[in-house]
């Protein structure tokens, strides 16, 4: 599953370059670009971490990872029906006013920061982008809930942080310009990178209850017979 998490992040780098990147370049004009970059993914990827942990301790705590895949298959319905909501533009009530609300909420701590010149601002403004309201983001987090705990779930995290690296540290313009020319690609991105992991958690949870049907029938057998 490990896997699942830089592949999503990676998967998802068009989207963050369309929606984080303007944050990224708003942020660089007040440090060095190069370790600018750096210091503030690595608030990012530490926000992703702490939310990581929270969500793994909680489904830990209800003892979700029992019924892992009945929750893959039902979160794999589930992203699938948003990705199909994304491609036609369709907006869930609550979901988009609340999103909303919470950025706003954000922005004023993210304006205080960006005035301060220094790389403990800087850390302090990637970990307020962490914070921001993010589909992608979101759709880690679903994996984190069947994880056995909160070290597998700061694990899977900083995971799909680092997958969203090569674009938000290392070739944020390269790949904008690559953008740019697949237009169509990156308003779409979310939608691509929700749609492959509803495939990779549908298939996960087929997998596993086929699996475990052949446990039941094989196990049958080793039930004892009483003869007469």
């Amino acid at each position: 599953m490990w896997y699942t998490a830089a592949i999503l992040g990676l998967a998802g780098s068009l989207h963050c370059a369309g929606m984080c990147s303007p944050l990224m370049l708003a942020v660089a004009r007040v440090q060095p670009f190069a370790a600018t970059k750096v210091v503030y993914n690595s608030g990012r990827v530490l926000v992703y971490a702490l939310m990581g942990a929270l969500a793994a301790s909680a489904g830990s705590v209800f003892n979700l990872a029992a019924y892992q895949q009945v929750i893959s298959l039902a979160l794999g319905l589930g992203l699938l029906l948003i990705a199909v909501g994304w491609w036609r533009k369709i907006q869930v009530p609550g979901v988009s006013g609340a999103a909303r609300w919470l950025t706003v909420l954000i922005k004023r701590p993210f304006a205080h920061f960006l005035s301060r010149k220094s790389y403990a601002a800087t850390f302090v403004l990637g970990m307020l982008t962490g914070l921001l309201p993010c589909g992608l983001t979101l759709m880690a987090l679903t994996y984190t809930f069947v994880l056995p705990g909160a070290r597998e779930g700061v694990f899977f995290m900083i995971l799909f942080g680092l997958g969203t690296w090569p674009v938000m540290v290392g070739m944020t313009a390269l790949f904008g310009r690559f953008a740019n020319r697949l237009g169509w690609v990156r308003a779409h991105a979310l939608a691509i990178a929700l749609s492959l992991s509803a495939i990779l958690l549908i298939s996960r949870g087929i997998q596993g209850v086929g699996s475990r049907a052949g446990h039941v029938v094989a196990g049958s057998s080793d039930v004892p017979v009483c003869l007469p």
